[in-house]
Order: structure tokens, then sequence, then C-alpha cells
């Protein structure tokens, strides 16, 4: 979570705005929390309002309240996912009218999780809270997802990650450009990688080399012949 922290409202024109989210979402982890984003979009007298995210993620609860906030404003709102939006930011962008993603980058969604100290009982009561926050996440990305919502449930359980083409295939992004570098590259502690790369590259060659084997220069040069003969 200790990505580089970018927060700021910038005015493009009189009708547009652009809201930049890098970094973790709410309380203790930064200041892109519900209360900061608020005061910065009670500002916004415009048409559209560009928000663009790079971000591990971070508090549920805030990344729901920011998802109304953005749903609630007058303003069209575009989401772009400059890197990645995990988590709690991948709640945000559900907010947007259009969610645009470049084809080199990721969103992340997952069950919610937290931390507890105690007895079995409030092991019990944190467990029972979870799926409360589960159920009203999961209906966050039920006003888009394809499937069905059992399908989606199984997606959060396995805290699944999605390329941009596979968040549009589910309904979860609305667009796909190109590559783009991110203008501030932020410092994770570890780069994502595939699960299984191996089982990538098996179906990718397997597939280049299934095609049909390329005809010997012999066999090439006879068929040459009797097209010539053909047209004496």
């Amino acid at each position: 979570m200790n990505m580089k922290k970018d927060f700021r409202l910038e005015k493009q024109t009189d009708e547009e705005y652009k809201l930049t989210i890098y970094g973790a979402i709410g309380g203790w982890f930064s200041e892109n929390d519900a209360k900061s984003i608020r005061r910065k979009l009670d500002q916004v007298n415009a048409e559209k309002i560009y928000v663009h995210i790079n971000s591990p993620g971070g508090s549920a609860f805030e990344g729901v309240a920011i998802c109304n906030m953005l749903k609630q404003h007058k303003a069209e709102v575009i989401v772009h996912i400059d890197g990645w939006a995990a988590s709690a930011a991948s709640i945000i962008a559900m907010g947007a009218n259009k969610i645009i993603m470049p084809s080199n980058t990721m969103m992340m969604i997952h069950q919610a999780s937290t931390f507890e100290y105690g007895n079995a009982d409030v092991f019990e009561k944190t467990a029972k809270d979870l799926r409360k926050i589960d159920s009203a996440i999961t209906s966050t990305y039920e006003n888009r997802f394809v499937g069905t919502r059992e399908e989606l449930e199984q997606l959060l359980k396995d805290e699944t990650f999605l390329t941009a083409d596979e968040a549009v295939a589910l309904g979860l992004a609305d667009e796909i450009v190109d590559e783009i570098e991110i203008v501030e590259p932020e410092d994770e502690e570890e780069e994502f990688e595939p699960e299984n790369i191996k089982d990538d590259l098996v179906a990718k060659y397997l597939k280049v080399n299934s095609k049909e084997p390329k005809e010997p220069e012999q066999v090439k040069q006879t068929q040459n012949l009797s097209r010539l003969f053909l047209h004496l």
C-alpha cells in the first residue's frame, strides 16, 4: 500500500474537470477518502468529470461512498483506469457513466476482508458483518455485470484479476483504448504476475503451431508450371 499518492482536481475547461485518484483509498491509508473527494466535487459545476484511477484499493466503505457521490453528481462521469483499479478502487469505478481501460491495465475484484482480535464470539460476529458487506459490494458490481449474481459472487470469492478485454466482456468496463504510459509511475512492493503463465504460453503456441505446414518448394514449382501450361 506504499504507492505514491496523487489526489487532485484540475479544471480543463469551463465544462470539463479532471479528478485524479492515485494511491490507497480511505481511512488511515491516505487522504483519498470520501470526505476529501466530496469537498472537491462540491466545487465542480461542469458537464463532464474525467476520473483517472491508479490504486490498489483500501476501505470498502470509502469506495462505496465515493462511487455513490460520482453516481449522484449531475455531470457525466468518465473513469479512466490508468494502471489498475483494485478492490475499493474498482468499486469507485462503478460510479461512472463510462469506464475506459487501456489494453495494458487491470481491474481486481474480491470479497471484503478485515483484521480482528478477540474470542470466538467476536470472530463469528465479524464474519456475519463481512457477509453483509459482501452483499452490498456485490450489488454495486451487479448493476453492470452481464452474468448472474451467483457467477459474480464466485468471481469475488476467487479474488479475480481482470484484463481490459475481460472487464469489457463481463460488463465491468465499456471501452478499450490503446496502451498508455503512466505519467507518474508508482512504487509498488511487487509487480503483478500471471498465476499460470505456462498455460497461456502453451495455448498460444499450440495455436501458432497448428497452422497448415508450408508447401515444399518442389510442389510450389510444379503448381506454377501447371498454371503456366494452362495459360498456353
